[in-house]
């Protein structure tokens, strides 16, 4: 993708989920229709979000759809959904970060068996029959620790061809990851032939990668990349958390002095967390998360707020973002 053109907006479904706050569902079908109703038209979800919650409420939304021709439908898979009580099922402990989640436990399971019928009870809850892209969803050794390499080694034995056949089948159009590590995209890269891949909170105001490397990769290798977590769950938009956890004491320093010099320049801290995704000419799409109508009217707003050419100049020059990202960007003016 080259430097001029815009990404396209997406809608992820995270806090549809009840992702640190409830969200009824009421609430979550008025969020998706106003989200449709302003132009977007690419929906990410995943049975992780709410343990199957978001993907049914994205489902509810589909059925009010008469035109589904250039809708782009993308989820995950690599966690199964048992119901709780469910014979086998061992007892686990209630996972707070979902405040709206079905009675559901989910087992990770990245084999072949267990891909298909990840992907087999997403078309289900989603009430479609094909997907334009299913992204094996956060391998990786933060999520997984030192059990990483036998979820790496089911990808491996059946995983990856899982998806292939469901592409060949035509049931999904893209096969890719989405993950929180740089590292494991590499990983993943290096394993198998992907089409796209979706890359949360590793590239935003606060936090970036080493190096363009892993970009430069899939550009040469035709990998659409998508990116998550625009405000690193919610510590570059006033909230208290960053990676789905707690902000801890350097990060929060990090977001003041980014705050501080946004500022002086009379800058939203928010628009200018937007627009250095937005802006960035790696990615084919940026997801955007809300919980409500006026939280993701505001999201749209900030991408819309016209920043001055300084303000990337001076974050580089207080050493807040190094020189290379910004070097990059790509011309303003995003729309959705």
């Amino acid at each position: 993708m080259s430097s001029s053109e815009a990404p396209q907006i997406g809608f992820g479904t995270a806090p549809l989920g009840g992702m640190f706050t409830p969200v009824p569902a009421a609430q979550a079908k008025a969020v998706l229709d106003a989200a449709y109703d302003r132009g977007i038209r690419w929906f990410d979800t995943a049975p992780m979000y709410g343990y199957g919650n978001a993907e049914r409420r994205v489902g509810h939304f589909l059925d009010g759809v008469d035109d589904r021709e250039n809708l782009r439908l993308t989820t995950k898979a690599g966690r199964v959904m048992r119901p709780r009580r469910w014979p086998g099922v061992p007892v686990q402990a209630e996972d707070d970060l979902w405040l709206s989640r079905a009675p559901f436990a989910q087992q990770f399971d990245y084999s072949y068996d267990g891909l298909m019928r990840s992907v087999e009870a997403s078309l289900q809850r989603l009430g479609v029959e094909r997907l334009d892209a299913v992204f094996i969803h956060d391998i990786g050794r933060d999520t997984h620790g030192d059990r990483n390499e036998e979820y790496l080694g089911q990808l491996r034995a059946g995983g990856y061809r899982a998806l292939a056949d469901l592409k060949a089948a035509g049931v999904v159009d893209a096969m890719g990851v989405g993950v929180n590590e740089v590292e494991a995209l590499r990983t993943c890269l290096d394993d198998t032939d992907l089409d796209i891949c979706l890359l949360a909170n590793e590239f935003t105001l606060l936090n970036q990668p080493p190096d363009e490397n892993v970009f430069d990769e899939c550009r040469r290798r035709g990998v659409r990349l998508v990116a998550g977590g625009v405000y690193n769950s919610g510590v570059l938009a006033g909230g208290d958390h960053f990676v789905y956890r707690d902000a801890p004491a350097p990060i929060r320093e990090r977001v003041a002095a980014l705050a501080a010099t946004c500022a002086a320049l009379d800058v939203p801290l928010k628009a200018a967390a937007m627009q250095f995704v937005t802006g960035s000419p790696y990615f084919a799409c940026v997801l955007l998360g809300a919980r409500s109508v006026d939280e993701l009217d505001d999201s749209l707003a900030m991408m819309r707020t016209p920043l001055p050419d300084a303000l990337w100049h001076e974050l580089v020059r207080r050493g807040l973002v190094d020189e290379r990202w910004i070097a990059s960007r790509r011309d303003e003016g995003t729309t959705p």
